[in-house]
């Protein structure tokens, strides 16, 4: 055998005209014309097939549509597709009456809503899908095929209803108009009678799941309709379910999600006892072992190399999947469900510990702070803008997160999955969707840690003792520093948590060092994300709070005061610059040691001089804040006054 040449990357000759060459002009010419030639082919391919799912042949139509299913997966083509009426081209094919053609076309449009952004998905229903895909999905209301196991996987009739209701789900997701149209067409009860195909047809109920946890958030309309006598039922049995696979660990924390979104219209004397149930569920969840089963899997894994299309389950219509031992596929779709499961359950024990009219308390102070009045001069005694009370869990919420002992499940997957497992995962391709779906699951885990420990009193979460521990196990995940934002959002925000919460019971950590303080500043520095700044000047400030009043700190508060003075005078984001002034003020309010610092990195000189930038910026600024203005206006007039009291000592 031959061997090739390693073809060698050369810089390009000194051009002593300083005009292109006759050979480098060409050669873009080429290149334009070769890239030209594409687009060009890949048109005509497009029409070509949106052309044939006009035939009268059956068997074109139906070539037509899977072509086109794949051809949907490439970017440039989907948006020639679009721009030529594709849906509206496939869309009455789902009532056509031969059954191979409604399953070819539903696939397609399927894949359409998955490959695409959020706008595809508003494109598609601006198109008008959704009036044959209500007509597909009203002509099952009456029941549906029977068949059952590896069966209904075959049967056109289940996999075109499983394609369309995995059709509306994505819709529902990107579409407030589709939930609207879900809505006003019933399309509750249709999802419903899927969702109990769970003990036949796990994926159907699956979907159908997803689809009625997508639709019941923030939706009244649905919301009554699931409480109703005949629905109540269908999901209370989806809960209790005794299925032993993930996919049914999956069926029942969906439901569980279900019924959370729509707690707030059960009848009020089963609400306890819903809570409660769901709470178990979710703890059910989380106790799953799912590193384990991981750990089974890579060394068939590594001896199976594969590919994943990343698109769920496979169809006809997908990418294709290199064939697996149906053991392992079987077992990595279990995991892969477990993971999504433990996602969810996270994800419901977060909004758990959120209060009901938070968003509208934001809004209200918003409207309220956003007059021309608060534009006016400093020196102008003006009342300040309230902040939120305190959050706080109902007693339900409360007993049962206590008696369950979520907290502690919860902090158990903030930990870092193994290492070694995590680089046998992203060596291999099946593996790297593992690899995500575990470090989702820890950035859920780290933000449900985050919101219980803001509103759990400190005796429920355990004492100072168990405070100092939780911070000692996050303060370990720094090293070495996590990479990704949506894991250094969460870890931050978990963080900034437990600090304040120690700060307000005036426990200072006995383990912090100026060590730990250049670590937590890395995670903010350089970052784009305002939150991550925000969370790192947050920790800083209760740090720095409880380092105030305390003997031998003067060092370590000296760090404090330099970063968070630093971030106020030089961050671009007047939402970053508020909360860093917020942590000066919780930092230097109060103390001698304070005092002394405060006179040594010449605070209140630095803070002086950022009272005109900040009224500029806020002039300029005020329009583009959002929810973010009241802490803006308070930071601002709150800095008048620390200048006046700090001078005034």
């Amino acid at each position: 055998m031959g061997k090739t040449k390693p073809k060698r990357h050369r810089s390009k000759k000194q051009r002593p005209t300083g005009l292109p060459s006759v050979q480098e002009t060409e050669a873009e010419e080429n290149e334009f014309a070769a890239a030209a030639g594409t687009d060009t082919a890949m048109e005509s391919q497009s029409l070509t097939l949106l052309e044939k799912l006009q035939s009268s042949s059956d068997e074109e139509k139906v070539c037509a549509c899977t072509s086109l299913a794949n051809l949907l997966l490439e970017s440039a083509a989907r948006e020639v597709l679009l721009q030529n009426g594709v849906v509206k081209s496939l869309g009455p094919l789902l009532l056509d009456s031969r059954l191979v053609i409604r399953e070819a076309a539903t696939g397609a449009l399927r894949n359409l809503s998955v490959c695409g952004e959020q706008d595809v998905c508003e494109k598609m229903v601006s198109d008008d899908v959704m009036t044959p895909l209500t007509a597909l999905l009203d002509q099952y209301s009456n029941g549906i095929p029977s068949s059952l196991g590896s069966k209904a996987k075959r049967d056109p009739a289940l996999t075109t209803l499983l394609q369309a209701l995995h059709l509306l789900w994505n819709l529902c997701e990107s579409s407030g108009t589709a939930v609207n149209i879900f809505n006003q067409h019933s399309l509750v009860n249709i999802t419903l009678l899927c969702l109990q195909a769970h003990t036949a047809f796990i994926d159907l109920a699956l979907t159908a799941a997803h689809c009625l946890q997508t639709v019941s958030e923030d939706n009244p309309g649905t919301a009554v309709e699931l409480t109703k006598p005949t629905a109540l039922p269908v999901l209370e049995s989806a809960l209790m379910s005794q299925g032993e696979s993930m996919q049914n660990l999956l069926i029942r924390a969906l439901a569980a999600s279900i019924l959370y979104n729509i707690k707030g219209h059960l009848p009020a004397v089963s609400q306890n006892q819903t809570i409660q149930a769901i709470v178990k569920v979710l703890c059910h969840t989380l106790d799953t072992d799912v590193l384990s089963a991981i750990s089974k899997l890579i060394p068939e894994m590594t001896q199976n190399g594969q590919v994943t299309n990343g698109l769920g389950a496979a169809t006809e219509h997908e990418l294709p999947d290199v064939e697996l031992p149906k053991t392992l596929s079987d077992n990595l779709a279990e995991v892969e469900a477990a993971l999504t499961a433990q996602q969810v359950a996270l994800e419901v024990a977060s909004n758990m510990c959120c209060t009901e009219d938070e968003d509208d308390d934001w809004e209200d102070m918003a409207s309220s702070s956003s007059s021309s009045d608060d534009l006016q001069d400093d020196s102008t005694d003006m009342e300040e803008v309230p902040f939120l009370s305190p959050l706080c869990l109902s007693d339900e919420i409360h007993g049962a997160l206590v008696s369950h002992n979520l907290p502690d499940k919860v902090l158990a997957k903030c930990a870092f999955p193994d290492r070694t497992m995590l680089q046998a995962l992203v060596s291999n391709d099946r593996g790297k969707a593992l690899f995500k779906g575990l470090l989702r699951v820890q950035s859920r885990a780290l933000l449900c840690l985050q919101n219980m420990i803001a509103v759990m009193d400190l005796k429920s979460l355990g004492g100072p003792e168990a405070l100092t521990l939780v911070l000692d196990k996050l303060l370990a995940l720094m090293d070495p520093a996590p990479a990704g934002a949506e894991l250094v959002e969460s870890l931050t925000s978990a963080l900034r948590s437990v600090l304040q919460k120690m700060a307000a019971c005036k426990h200072a950590p006995h383990a912090m060092s100026e060590q730990h303080l250049t670590k937590l500043c890395a995670l903010g520095q350089g970052s784009p994300s305002e939150q991550i700044r925000v969370n790192v000047v947050g920790m800083l400030g209760s740090i720095g709070s409880m380092l105030a009043t305390k003997a031998e700190s003067e060092q370590l508060l000296t760090a404090v005061g330099t970063q968070l003075t630093t971030v106020a005078m030089k961050d671009n984001s007047l939402w970053v610059t508020a909360e860093a002034l917020d942590a000066i003020f919780d930092s230097f309010g109060d103390g001698e040691v304070a005092d002394a610092v405060a006179v040594k990195i010449g605070l209140v000189s630095k803070l002086k001089q950022i009272v005109p930038q900040l009224k500029s910026r806020l002039r300029q600024g005020k329009n583009t804040l959002g929810e973010h203005l009241p802490v803006v206006i308070n930071a601002r007039h709150n800095l008048m006054r620390f200048i006046k009291y700090k001078d005034s000592q």
